[in-house]
């Protein structure tokens, strides 16, 4: 993680939170780990639960570190994101929950067929978590990792071996899922008509157990969250791509975890989609600058973004599922801004599903484009000194004549 300013933390000492946090993120860092990873740090072995879920490292690419993630505390909640912004937990709450996780890995070859992904495929296809035996080479090691695409985990360790314990809970369509050799394309969304929320299907498909079966792979955890948003993304834009349009342009909102989200749906004959990404100074990637940073992406009518990027992917998806559910389509513009309590990435779980409650709750306003980007920004004039009409992409593509317009 990024760190604060020197001049910063030396005046601050973690009791005047002159960076934004509730918490001192330096402390609660250190303070968590000692209080909570003792349970399982002194240990070589540990008889537990997996929540359940792997993870796949994408480091030394295609020979990648391999494991499942487990716990010594049952709960359903531990690897669940949407029960965690449903419920609002706030980032203290998801830092104390996720560093007592232990991550047992082994190196495997992504192409090869191996013992570990048979001896933990009944824990991977489960719904619900599955007692675990985990037996280390040594004792773990404590690191609370911190990414921006995968929640946080506490410690980890060299895997020995491994015993699923449990029996796993499972449906036959999910069984009929892994044993088909059909394509990812053809999988992945009918498990999701079938009720498999986004990652579930994204654990499946890291683990290689999706697709044509002489080309399944083992694939990176990260790599595999945004093949998910962009296999299902796009099986969305092919629903969506002759529905009607919505009637009026609406202005969706949601704040969590120190990141604030603005969603407006704007009625529009094809789909298209801009994002405004924007970091604060001193949010969690931007220290030691005193001016915002901004990404800008957008996409046209084909669903090919001018730049690929975990966040904007995460959002896309969001929109393109809600948009599928109400059988619409329409032009969308997207604003996140990161601010400084946002003071350690727990994982783009987060920005789906604030887009998801953003969407699914009434809007804040209705109008014209021009008017509620207005809204937004004098909503945002403490932070933020942009003209988000005149930088719109979408609104200089919609503002466009068209060919109609001049046979009339």
């Amino acid at each position: 993680m990024s760190r604060i300013p020197r001049e910063v933390c030396a005046y601050c000492k973690g009791v005047k939170k002159l960076c934004g946090a509730k918490v001192c993120p330096i402390l609660i860092k250190s303070a968590t780990a000692l209080n909570l990873i003792p349970k399982i740090v002194n240990k070589r072995s540990l008889d537990g639960f997996s929540p359940p879920n792997l993870l796949v490292g994408e480091h030394g690419y295609p020979l990648v570190n391999l494991g499942p993630i487990s716990t010594n505390e049952f709960s359903y909640a531990r690897e669940d994101p949407e029960i965690w912004a449903r419920k609002r937990l706030d980032l203290i709450d998801i830092l104390k929950m996720r560093v007592s996780m232990l991550y047992a890995f082994q190196k495997v070859k992504v192409t090869r067929y191996n013992y570990l992904i048979d001896a933990l495929k009944e824990m991977i296809i489960s719904l619900k978590p599955v007692d675990i035996d985990i037996y280390l080479k040594k004792e773990p090691k404590i690191l609370i990792n911190f990414d921006a695409d995968i929640p946080p985990i506490g410690a980890s360790g060299i895997l020995e071996r491994v015993e699923i314990a449990g029996n796993p809970i499972t449906t036959r369509k999910i069984e009929q899922a892994v044993e088909e050799d059909v394509k990812t394309i053809t999988i992945v969304p009918e498990l999701w008509r079938h009720g498999m929320n986004f990652y579930y299907i994204q654990r499946l498909l890291s683990a290689g157990l999706l697709g044509v079966k002489a080309r399944r792979r083992i694939v990176p955890t990260r790599w595999s969250i945004t093949a998910t948003d962009s296999i299902l993304g796009q099986f969305f834009l092919r629903k969506i791509r002759y529905s009607g349009t919505l009637g009026q342009s609406s202005l969706h909102y949601w704040e969590y975890l120190g990141n604030k989200y603005y969603i407006l749906l704007i009625p529009n004959e094809s789909w298209a989609m801009e994002m405004f990404e924007i970091w604060l100074p001193y949010s969690v990637w931007v220290r030691e600058s005193r001016n915002p940073v901004i990404i800008h992406i957008h996409e046209d009518y084909d669903g090919k973004p001018n730049k690929i990027d975990g966040g904007y992917m995460a959002i896309r998806y969001s929109v393109l599922e809600y948009l599928t559910k109400v059988n619409k389509k329409a032009a969308v513009i997207a604003i996140r801004i990161i601010t400084p309590k946002y003071f350690a990435p727990v994982g783009s779980w987060q920005i789906r599903e604030s887009v998801k409650l953003a969407l699914q709750s009434p809007p804040i306003m209705r109008g014209e484009p021009e008017e509620l980007l207005n809204e937004v920004m004098l909503r945002e004039k403490d932070n933020l000194n942009i003209d988000f009409s005149s930088k719109s992409w979408i609104l200089r593509r919609i503002k466009q004549p068209k060919l109609i317009d001049f046979i009339k």
